[in-house]
């Protein structure tokens, strides 16, 4: 088996060549699509669909053909008739063809409601559904997210016959006006519109059956078609997916009113990011402390819901959201796009009002806290096992930064390991705490990037000019800062009225966005990469050795590097790791490796310091069973480079 940490591998992701040209065919097609009918693009996207179904049959065809000449040529040579009933390749035949096209479906583990205990919400349900001419709505979930949407699930697998479920987050309703909501509700069931689903359920089962087939060991022979096949049937079905958010808002709007459907994203949009910027960071920070989940988050996110936001947060919010351009990351459009398309300028300002009565309020009623209550508990039960494990984390963190506490104590701590010391201190004292070990640092090593960021970010915060200066520096240092930077000094320009200085960052953050992702996709780890010798100083290389000799599961370690094309002197580090492994089928046996896996990974996160620059890749000595054929291409690959084995 194979893990990795840090950076990434994906084997379903497109190599950075294959997602240019991606990027540069859906501007093409969305460009030609302007002047075509909806009917006659979506007639293009089923043909590359058959297209890909009939190369598996032609396959699967040759596979049988081959069975056939096989006891021919047996019969022939031997002089011997084998007895075989044709229904039975008829039949393997046909197993093999629906276990090719067989699609798997995640089960809904959530909320049910019923038309008894809400008939309010079904009433507007069946309301928009009958104006807009959708298909029957079989099933209403509540979940605990702040999202809503349609999904499809078939009764009988392969063979379809489907039922329509509306998603609802509990807590996007809380973040929403009734009329809001509305505007929401009309956009889920806009995608069941005009028999929009099925086209798009279609394309989004092609798409995830290709995934399959290339993930799996036994179908390499799909392997070189995908490569080509992937990028043009991801591309064309994207186009038109993107097509239908469009319309959905349209329906939204039509359904309610510009003005409601614009207030709709915006609140929207603003609210997500204020529980990603806030509520879950503390829920991060309360999991470094606890090693049990509260019980009672759901109800938690939908009080912090009801509280105002500060003007000048939400601002600062808005400006980095609408700073946001579409890309091909998403099939949603940004939001700026969806306020133009629904027909209201996109604000320069804009304070959401106070809401006396939340879609959940009204809809809910005196339920709403049982239904919270009930959604605690499922939070609960979802979370409590990576919650503990972000608990174990942060207690060795805790321990090996009281290590690096002691050392400092007795003599100088390295330029390396006072860098992890500040930097644990960050992630577990607060900024405050940490911001002298930081100047420290900066006192060492001016060109520190990080220390820079660090030092800048405490002062901004202070409502320091002088942070500045060293936010920019970390800009010039190093490109994984630009866009932290960008946001702290946008942030703080507007904070202090200076708008056309926040306007700068703000643009610099936008521009510099679409590299940075790029360089992300670039970090992407395959078997098909380019590596090289390694160039880290010999201190450094026996830095890493002795604390890589502190772990005895660590039979042998292989250093290696992949250059960048996106910022190449910013190149990354592939550190593969072979351990001991059980190698036994026994389900325990399994997943105690995994954790050891786990565990491993995360501690030499800690210790080495590399963020994002290295990729672990863990593996066993015996090379079990259960390691894809690709990751055995990459270990062998890994080992053949000069001076890999530095352990």
């Amino acid at each position: 088996m194979l893990s990795f940490g840090f950076g990434i591998l994906n084997r379903y992701v497109m190599e950075l060549e294959q997602q240019t040209k991606f990027d540069l065919l859906v501007r093409q097609l969305e460009r030609s699509t302007r002047q075509r009918t909806t009917a006659n693009y979506q007639l293009k996207v089923a043909g590359l669909a058959a297209i890909g179904y009939g190369y598996i049959g032609v396959i699967c065809l040759a596979l049988f053909s081959s069975l056939w000449l096989v006891r021919w040529l047996f019969e022939t040579t031997q002089q011997r008739v084998v007895a075989v009933d044709p229904n039975q390749l008829w039949m393997l035949f046909g197993l093999v063809a629906i276990a090719t096209f067989w699609v798997q479906y995640t089960p809904l583990s959530d909320r049910e409601i019923d038309r008894g205990e809400f008939p309010e919400l079904f009433t507007l349900i069946d309301e928009v559904s009958i104006k807009l001419k959708t298909p029957k709505i079989h099933h209403v979930v509540i979940n605990y997210d702040h999202n809503a949407a349609i999904y499809q699930a078939p009764r009988i697998g392969l063979f379809g016959w489907y039922q329509n479920y509306l998603l609802l987050g509990l807590p996007l309703l809380q973040s929403l006006t009734p009329e809001q909501f509305t505007a929401t509700l009309s956009h889920e069931l806009g995608h069941l519109a005009g028999n929009d689903s099925s086209f798009t359920g279609y394309i989004f089962r092609v798409r995830q059956m290709w995934e399959q087939l290339t993930t799996d060991n036994n179908f390499f022979i799909f392997q070189w078609f995908f490569r080509w096949y992937e990028p043009l049937i991801k591309a064309y079905s994207f186009v038109s997916v993107r097509d239908r958010e469009y319309t959905a808002d349209a329906l939204a709007k039509r359904m309610t009113s510009p003005e409601i459907a614009a207030s709709d994203l915006i609140q929207t949009y603003i609210y997500q990011y204020y529980l990603q910027e806030g509520f879950s960071r503390e829920l991060d920070r309360q999991a470094r402390g606890s090693e049990v989940p509260p019980t009672d988050v759901v109800t938690q996110m939908l009080a912090v819901l009801r509280q105002p936001l500060d003007p000048q947060t939400t601002q600062v919010w808005l400006g980095l959201i609408l700073g946001e351009a579409t890309d091909t990351d998403d099939t949603h459009p940004c939001l700026s796009d969806r306020l133009a398309a629904v027909g209201d300028p996109t604000p320069k300002s804009w304070t959401p009002s106070p809401i006396l009565c939340t879609a959940a309020e009204y809809y809910f009623g005196d339920q709403l806290a049982d239904l919270a209550t009930e959604l605690d508990l499922r939070w609960y039960e979802h979370r409590k096992v990576p919650w503990f494990r972000q608990y174990q984390q942060a207690q060795y963190q805790r321990e090996h930064l009281a290590t690096l506490n002691l050392q400092a104590n007795k003599a100088e701590l390295s330029l390396n390991e006072a860098t992890i010391q500040a930097d644990l201190t960050t992630e577990l004292d607060g900024e405050l705490i940490a911001l002298k070990l930081w100047q420290e640092i900066l006192a060492r090593s001016p060109n520190h990037p990080q220390a820079n960021y660090q030092v800048g970010k405490a002062l901004v915060d202070r409502g320091h000019l002088s942070g500045c200066v060293y936010l920019e520096q970390a800009i010039e240092l190093d490109p994984d800062l630009v866009i932290p930077s960008c946001e702290e000094l946008y942030r703080f320009h507007t904070f202090q009225g200076d708008l056309e200085s926040a306007e700068v960052y703000l643009d610099w953050r936008q521009q510099h966005l679409p590299k940075q992702w790029r360089s992300k996709l670039e970090r992407n780890i395959k078997d098909t990469d380019k590596f090289v010798a390694h160039d880290l100083e010999p201190d450094l290389i026996a830095e890493i050795q002795h604390k890589l000799a502190n772990h005895p599961a660590i039979e042998r370690a292989y250093l290696v590097c992949k250059p960048m094309r996106i910022f190449t002197d910013r190149p990354l580090y592939i550190l593969g790791i072979k351990i001991a492994n059980t190698r036994s089928t026994n389900l325990q046996y399994i997943q105690a490796d995994l954790r050891l896996e786990h565990d491993l990974s995360e501690r030499l996160r800690i210790e080495l310091n590399f963020g994002k620059r290295l990729v672990i890749a863990i593996f066993d000595s015996q090379k079990s069973r259960s390691t894809h054929y690709q990751d055995l291409k990459l270990i062998e690959k890994i080992q053949k480079i000069p001076a890999a084995n530095i352990l």
